[in-house]
């Protein structure tokens, strides 16, 4: 699994170093961090292409449906998991909608949200090395 790489968007650094502890533990080597969308933009537009894109709804400089619009603009192979302490179905519809693989619960508890990403990666994962 060293060979994928994953991006996580996150405006809160606690969640996203916690986040990429994790996807380290299970053997994802390959994780960078961003605390912003334009970071992301910019090494999209660097041609620096993840397989998985771990981002949350409420960016401070763009919201969940547009950066998701750009990323599958600049990436269209990019697997996007939103990650998100809003518990709205409807939104996680619509993104789901627009193009993300999957909307994950931020829970009082995150340890139980990362689990269920890092659970959600690995399938991920093993159904893109079987369609290879």
């Amino acid at each position: 699994m060293k060979s994928v790489l994953i991006f996580i968007v996150d405006k809160n650094p606690i969640h996203s170093s916690l986040l990429k502890y994790h996807m380290t533990i299970k053997r994802f080597a390959n994780v960078q961090l961003y605390h912003s969308a334009e970071e992301c933009i910019y090494r999209l537009r660097k041609g620096v292409i993840p397989h998985y894109l771990i981002t949350e709804y409420d960016l401070a400089d763009y919201n969940g449906v547009d950066f998701l619009r750009m990323i599958k603009q600049l990436s269209p192979s990019t697997q996007v998991i939103f990650f998100s302490a809003f518990d709205d179905p409807i939104l996680a519809m619509r993104l789901i909608n627009a193009g993300a693989s999957d909307y994950i619960m931020k829970t009082n508890k995150l340890d139980y949200g990362i689990k269920d990403l890092v659970k959600n990666i690995e399938f991920l994962q093993r159904e893109r090395i079987q369609n290879t």
